[in-house]
């Protein structure tokens, strides 16, 4: 929505509805019959809002970077997963700041045991298997002598087996295919005589199995983030129906508003980006620059909450739009309002440039 200027944090900035947080993560977990950990790399590790998915009933915390998990460790008690195979140099802040940790390379599990036990702990560790995404993981071929190899390291416990997809190659999970990702575990139980007890079978892509009840009996975790904080599957091109959307808004400010041609003026070469853009002559229209650019956010991942205003592209900091057809006229100091998409929510709060507001 558009709104005249009030007093309020600086633009841009994203605002979070914890809230709806809340009960994304609430209807997520009611749903699956088994753990889901609250994935909060999106938000960069957010502590307030693991602490919304906390209260909506997930088990854990996971993210992909050390630092996010350490920052969650700071202010929120719970379990916590690092769900990338860490950096030589972070093995030690691995097992400091992560209960859990998975793992695709004997050598990276090696080290994170030995640093595990120049602490005198025990760190737990999920091995991933490639089950057609080509992203991280052993093949299935690999994964009982892997598996052999790695349950005789001290310092670490293997509890479980795990598997992603849709995140690289845009693979969906079938039934067929989780059924024999779970019949490999069963088959790496009986083979090593003895029991993993966590079979981590995936992210928000996988909910659409839960849905439809085809997702195996075996699977007792999943790796919950978009859905909870979007109410999306990317991979699966879908609005989830039963999930709010509206958790996640961006707030940016216009800085210029003026008639203007539609269409450049001069010989063009290419954008900064490199492009050689292509624009449809639509007469004189109202423009609205916004302070907002590529640097802070994938522009085209945002969605206008305003009917009537049109994003016409980015530079790195700015952003142009047409608002000629927005229900009210805008001026210099009046914020636009978008929704956003995976994409752009990651790099709005990765971006120190971006600030942001929250409702509880």
């Amino acid at each position: 929505m558009t709104t005249r200027p009030r007093a309020a944090p600086p633009t841009p900035a994203v605002h979070v509805d914890l809230d709806v947080v809340r009960g994304n993560a609430r209807v997520v977990c009611d749903r699956f019959d088994g753990s889901v950990l609250g994935v909060t790399k999106a938000v960069s590790g957010d502590q307030r809002v693991a602490g919304a998915m906390l209260d909506g009933g997930v088990d854990g915390i996971g993210d992909s970077r050390v630092r996010n998990l350490e920052r969650v460790g700071e202010h929120v008690e719970t379990a916590r997963t690092l769900i990338v195979s860490p950096m030589r140099h972070e093995y030690d802040r691995v097992v400091a700041a992560a209960d859990r940790s998975l793992h695709s390379e004997l050598d990276t599990l090696e080290g994170v045991a030995e640093a595990a036990r120049a602490r005198d702990i025990t760190h737990e560790a999920v091995l991933m298997v490639d089950t057609g995404d080509r992203r991280e993981g052993v093949l299935p071929a690999e994964l009982i002598p892997t598996l052999q190899r790695a349950v005789g390291l001290s310092g670490v416990d293997v509890t479980g087996i795990g598997t992603n997809v849709g995140c690289f190659g845009g693979v969906v999970p079938t039934p067929e295919a989780m059924a024999e990702f779970v019949a490999l575990v069963r088959e790496a139980e009986t083979e090593l005589g003895r029991s993993f007890p966590v079979v981590s079978g995936g992210s928000t892509v996988t909910l659409s199995l839960v849905e439809d009840g085809t997702l195996p009996d075996g699977v007792n975790e999943l790796r919950v983030g978009e859905a909870i904080l979007l109410g999306t599957d990317v991979t699966g091109n879908r609005e989830i129906p039963y999930l709010r959307g509206d958790a996640f808004s961006l707030r940016a400010e216009v800085i210029e508003c003026k008639r203007k041609p539609s269409m450049p003026a001069g010989p063009q070469g290419r954008n900064v980006d490199g492009d050689a853009p292509e624009f449809e002559d639509r007469g004189v229209r109202e423009r609205a620059i916004l302070a907002l650019g590529k640097q802070d956010v994938v522009v085209d991942d945002l969605t206008p909450l305003t009917e009537g205003v049109e994003v016409l592209g980015a530079s790195s900091d700015h952003t142009v739009c047409d608002v000629t057809d927005a229900p009210e006229p805008l001026s210099v100091g009046d914020t636009v309002e978008f929704r956003m998409g995976y994409r752009a929510l990651v790099q709005a709060y990765t971006s120190e440039y971006v600030g942001r507001t929250v409702t509880e």
